[in-house]
């Protein structure tokens, strides 16, 4: 009789314990799952669909010392994605790109793609009749320097966006960034 007491009880504890599991597993599998985003290589540009490695970037220096940041990121001698951004409201956070931000001194955020003519043009400006994207987070730190350059890290996620007229081709457009690097000085 204890035998099969005993034994009871260890069916009874191996039922609940595989319950348990099941039950997590499908818990876990029905969470949000950022697994899912395409994974940018380093140091590229996705731009339709289209994987491009940067192959030069710079910043104006007189505006990093002020505590701005006017980054160009080139894919070719005539293509690329300009991010402006402030030290102190953006600097280390993840941006929302699809709002304009709330009134504040300094610089808002702004991002624009040329091949060389203009493929979109966003800003963050309350107010301002620039588009936003209609999906899409920008995240932009100042790393340090490095050989006396300095270095960041971007990353946009997700974008997509269209600008029509004078501010852009009127496509819509996909658009990812994972770049990580020194910046040349320059002046734009």
């Amino acid at each position: 009789m204890k035998t099969t007491h005993f034994l009871a009880s260890t069916v009874k504890a191996a039922f609940a314990l595989a319950a348990v599991f099941t039950l997590s597993f499908a818990i876990a599998s029905c969470s949000k799952d950022d697994d899912n985003e395409p994974k940018v290589p380093a140091n590229t540009i996705v731009l339709d669909g289209v994987t491009m490695p940067v192959t030069d970037a710079g910043i104006d220096e007189v505006e990093l010392n002020k505590g701005n940041y006017e980054i160009i990121l080139f894919v070719s001698e005539k293509k690329g994605i300009k991010i402006m951004a402030g030290k102190e409201y953006h600097n280390g956070k993840t941006i929302n790109l699809t709002k304009k931000e709330p009134e504040h001194d300094g610089w808002y955020w702004s991002v624009e793609c040329y091949n060389p003519e203009k493929i979109f043009d966003t800003y963050g400006e309350p107010g301002s009749s620039y588009p936003v994207f209609m999906s899409g987070t920008l995240y932009v730190k100042h790393l340090g320097s490095e050989g006396g350059k300095p270095v960041f890290e971007i990353v946009l996620k997700n974008g997509k966006v269209k600008g029509e007229g004078e501010y852009g081709d009127g496509k819509e457009h996909t658009v990812s960034i994972n770049w990580k690097g020194s910046l040349r000085f320059d002046d734009y």
